[in-house]
């Protein structure tokens, strides 16, 4: 069994598996867990790190500055959720865990995530730092479960969220680099200018707020199993976009998300 690394506070716990991706695996308020424990696969259950892409990257190809860059098709024809949700992370710190980009990841770097947590709050940091300039792009994936443990069947989850304008999908549902307005859920999309922070409400029971200066949100809900409220730093395939994110040496990448409760 992999050592876990668990975080506490009043009133609540945070439990991440460093060899399991990195994955918070349990997030536990009083006495719900708020997280699916078991999904279909590694991208379905818990919350994970997703870098140095997010989402899916058409075709399991990065073409950047007249390069192209192959990665494993994991999704149909598609590489999905970056390169760090299947290998193992190191813990470095007191709640931090760090990776090291590594093959087939053509530019050396590492990715830091770390949690602070106390009462009412969870804060999740992520930084990547690169020895050389490269495109990046990083998000969380939270899965919420629709209903916590021993609730009615009454109190699943509600979700408030009201998005100004979505990213136009194309015929394989990736971005065509347009905006346009949110379609009705359910939803599998990419979103901006959120018109105030997520909410994820247990009714009678719980109160979640996610928020987050990342700019991009993907909500989806199309599954009975969970509903995952994601901030990203960009959209899907956005490092096979024009003027992706690029860091190097003295410009890393850093990007936060707070939980609050009541």
């Amino acid at each position: 069994m992999s050592k876990t690394m668990q975080l506490t506070a009043e009133g609540c716990s945070a439990t991440f598996d460093p060899e399991d991706g990195g994955r918070l695996t349990s997030f536990r308020v009083g006495d719900h867990e708020l997280l699916v424990q078991q999904g279909a696969d590694v991208f379905h259950f818990g919350s994970f790190v997703m870098a140095p892409w997010v989402g899916r990257l058409r075709n399991a190809k990065l073409n950047w500055e007249g390069k192209a860059y192959p990665f494993t098709a994991n999704a149909g024809p598609h590489a999905l959720h970056g390169l760090v949700t299947e290998r193992p992370w190191q813990v470095t710190g007191d709640g931090e865990m760090s990776i090291e980009l590594a093959d087939p990841w053509p530019w050396p770097g590492r990715v830091v995530q770390r949690t602070e947590l106390s009462a009412g709050r969870a804060t999740f940091h992520i930084e990547v730092h690169a020895r050389e300039r490269m495109p990046v792009a990083v998000g969380w994936h939270p899965w919420f479960v629709r209903r916590l443990a021993g609730a009615p069947a009454s109190a699943e989850l509600e979700l408030l969220v009201e998005p100004g304008i979505m990213w136009a999908n194309d015929e394989v549902d990736l971005p065509n680099g347009t905006m346009t307005v949110p379609v009705s859920r359910p939803w599998d999309y990419c979103f901006r200018d959120l018109r105030a922070d997520p909410v994820v409400r247990w009714p009678g029971q719980l109160e979640l707020t996610v928020s987050s200066a990342c700019p991009d949100w993907v909500i989806y809900d199309m599954e009975e199993s969970g509903v995952c409220v994601e901030p990203w730093t960009a959209p899907p395939n956005s490092i096979n976009m024009p003027n992706p994110q690029v860091i190097g040496p003295d410009a890393p990448l850093a990007a936060s998300m707070t939980w609050t409760w009541r």
